[in-house]
């Protein structure tokens, strides 16, 4: 017996192959977003702060000025790290119901055909 290809059945597999594809992309991203915020990157050096934050008056940074920013710097990058990681799980929560629907069709069809 051979499968009956049509524009439908067509539609149904690439809906589900991209949809499927989406929830592997965001299960994968929330995972390393998790490993990000697990070990996250290293403190940057004084050199780095100091290129990164120059003082109008060019004096140099105090201990103070160093952990303020180092502090920022790591909020920062951690409210970019959970923003990813919620994108990932919306992403994820977005196609797996329209995964599901696609791949159900399929399976209606493939038993309608045996």
């Amino acid at each position: 017996m051979t499968a009956k290809w049509d524009i439908r059945k067509i539609y149904l597999y690439l809906v589900s192959f991209a949809t499927l594809m989406m929830m592997i992309f965001g299960i994968i991203q929330f995972l390393q977003g998790i490993v990000n915020l697990t070990y996250p990157n290293p403190s940057p050096t004084y050199s780095e702060l100091e290129m990164k934050y120059n003082r109008p008056d060019g004096k140099a940074l105090t201990a103070a000025e160093i952990k303020q920013r180092t502090e920022a710097d790591r909020a920062q990058q951690r409210y970019y790290e959970v923003r990813s990681m919620i994108n990932s799980l919306i992403m994820f929560i977005v196609a797996l119901p329209v995964y599901m629907y696609h791949w159900r069709k399929i399976g209606k069809t493939e038993v309608n055909l045996i």
